[in-house]
């Protein structure tokens, strides 16, 4: 909540540089750290719908993300009696979302997802910013299940939640050297089922990764992973960012969450996001859309 202020500042500052830009984003609101806001300072929340607004008129989008089952009045996490039966380091998914609702609540994900939906349409009503027509879904932690029959659950739950696309998809065991988010540009849309689509992400960058440093070239030769960028060029590119890593420092050594609050650095890096999305998209003749135009 300290830094609200500031992340509200960021939010108006990504809204003008991004119209001026031509740049477009899809925001996956983390829809309990929202109704937590509004709880917990009605000013601030107020604030940030404003912010919201300017974001939207800037060509921007807002989705819903979720990332435990959370009370709807206060955004607070449920409690819960006792954690599932069983090893839960199996588990090879980031112990989140899906874990949280189904194996520890004992929730209908459908229904879950439902409520999630509802609180949602409230933030977007009260911010005045309009609902998408085909509606995103983001999985916090990128966890949808660890097992077959629980994927099966969590396609089951989209769709009964009237949502039409997914971009969630992940590979490999959590906190093991085959975890990646998304896959291959190219690759990486598909259907579901009917009339529920999969745009995973294809790639993402880490705002405070210093330019200069080999972790961020590191980063810009993973592009060479997407041949399909210069070949075909038909597909999304889907480029995942946080926005709260706008305020990390890091080193060779550390990351320090919310350490950076210099209103200055924090737009500097911002310009240097942005110079770098200008570049790819003239590079790789990228169009900058959102959800609702893809597929």
């Amino acid at each position: 909540m300290e830094l609200m202020p500031l992340w509200l500042e960021l939010m108006e500052y990504w809204a003008d540089r991004a119209g001026v830009l031509g740049l477009r984003f899809c925001f996956f609101l983390a829809v309990e750290d929202v109704v937590h806001l509004r709880a917990a300072n009605p000013g601030i929340y107020q604030r940030f719908l404003h912010a919201m607004r300017l974001l939207e008129s800037a060509g921007s989008i807002f989705y819903p993300h979720n990332h435990y089952v959370f009370d709807p009045t206060t955004g607070g996490k449920a409690p819960v009696g006792n954690e599932p039966a069983g090893p839960s380091r199996d588990y090879p998914k980031r112990q989140c979302l899906f874990y949280d609702t189904v194996l520890r609540h004992r929730r209908n994900f459908g229904e879950w997802l439902a409520d999630v939906r509802r609180s949602y349409q409230e933030i977007m009503a009260e911010a005045g910013c309009r609902l998408p027509d085909r509606l995103a879904f983001r999985a916090g932690g990128w966890d949808y299940g660890g097992s077959c029959a629980e994927l099966e659950a969590y396609i089951r739950g989209l769709k009964a939640a009237g949502f039409r696309v997914d971009s969630s998809a992940c590979r490999g065991t959590f906190g093991a050297e085959t975890w990646r988010v998304g896959t291959l540009f190219g690759a990486n849309a598909f259907l579901l089922e009917e009339d529920l689509l999969e745009i995973a992400p294809t790639w993402a960058i880490d705002v405070s990764v210093p330019p200069w440093s080999l972790a961020y070239l590191r980063t810009l030769l993973s592009l060479r992973e997407h041949s399909g960028l210069v070949t075909t060029r038909r597909g999304a590119f889907v480029v995942v960012l946080h926005f709260d890593h706008l305020f990390r420092r890091q080193t060779a050594w550390t990351i320090d969450e919310f350490a950076v609050r210099d209103i200055r650095r924090l737009e500097a890096r911002i310009d240097r996001l942005f110079w770098l999305l200008v570049v790819l998209r003239g590079a790789f003749r990228l169009r900058c859309v959102t959800f609702e135009e893809c597929g």
